[in-house]
């Protein structure tokens, strides 16, 4: 079933449908590793935004993915 049908303000979706400036956007993620609630990665100085997916560009960010790495050793698995 397509999201817009679905969504809760699938006619606001539809309106925008058409402008890629306001329309939403579905990406697929594909998890190559995942980790339980418990042990969960957190850090001061981590990057964050409340958007699903953004175009990252301050240092923090840079900092985090470094930081992850090393948490998650599978991330270039598909490579």
């Amino acid at each position: 079933m397509p999201a817009i049908d679905v969504l809760k303000y699938s006619d606001l979706y539809r309106q925008n449908a058409d402008d890629p400036d306001k329309s939403e956007y579905f990406v697929p993620v594909k998890w190559l590793e995942t980790r339980s609630e418990l042990e969960a990665v957190n850090e001061v100085g981590f990057f964050g935004n409340q958007n699903t997916v953004c175009k990252p560009t301050t240092p923090k960010w840079r900092f985090t993915v470094e930081k992850l790495k090393r948490y998650f050793t599978q991330w270039d698995a598909e490579k």
